[in-house]
């Protein structure tokens, strides 16, 4: 998979530019917004109106002692100061955490968001293709393994046993990755993410059926 350095370096000139610019008055003392929580302290940003943390983003959370840190795959509205600092993913100072859902569900993502969290999160995030394995061969994006819709329920849990672990879905126009993760759904996995279609992607695709390596979580900061 082609490196997304734009992505990344994107999202750190506009935190250098809002969040962390230390003129007083110039941004609000806090940072509303929506996530599911990845693992931890990680969370994806799942709806903000904040310019400088973006819906697609991801952000390290620390968590004072008097608020539990709540579990992989739950939806949570969260507050916290707006000085973030510069690491990636930046890292935020959480204020107060409210429950939406226990359990945020089939999440559509885009594929530069994939890509952040394939990084990020390489342990436990798993890129899965659900399309036949001629239309794999024929082109994927790489580090994917081929798990055919027909085949989700027979063969997920040997390439992901741990039901915690992110399962990030993608498949020709969008279609099939929508009904895998109604299935994963009904198996209990808890962090179902819907990168869409490949049509959408515009990195270099691998060809064959060898899956070719994840991104690089080296080149990430």
């Amino acid at each position: 998979m082609k490196i997304k350095m734009v992505y990344i370096l994107s999202a750190a000139l506009c935190l250098m530019t809002s969040a962390c610019s230390g003129v007083p008055g110039e941004t609000a003392d806090t940072i509303e917004f929506q996530g599911i929580i990845l693992k931890e302290n990680s969370a994806l940003v799942t709806k903000s109106s904040e310019s400088q943390l973006p819906k697609g983003q991801l952000i390290s959370l620390n968590f004072p002692e008097n608020i539990t840190v709540p579990p992989a795959g739950s939806l949570y509205r969260f507050e916290i100061g707006s000085y973030l600092r510069l690491s990636w993913p930046p890292q935020g100072s959480v204020i107060a955490a409210e429950e939406i859902s226990s359990y945020a569900g089939h999440t559509v993502i885009s594929f530069d968001t994939s890509d952040a969290i394939l990084r990020h999160l390489p342990d436990i995030a798993h890129l899965i293709d659900v399309r036949t394995i001629e239309e794999y061969g024929n082109g994927h994006v790489s580090g994917a393994k081929n798990i055919s819709l027909d085949n989700i329920k027979t063969s997920i849990l040997s390439a992901v046993p741990e039901k915690t672990d992110i399962v990030i879905l993608y498949c020709r126009s969008g279609n099939r990755s929508a009904t895998a993760g109604k299935m994963l759904e009904e198996m209990g996995y808890q962090i179902i993410l819907d990168a869409g279609g490949i049509m959408s992607y515009t990195g270099e695709q691998v060809k064959g059926i060898e899956p070719g390596p994840l991104p690089d979580s080296s080149k990430s900061s």
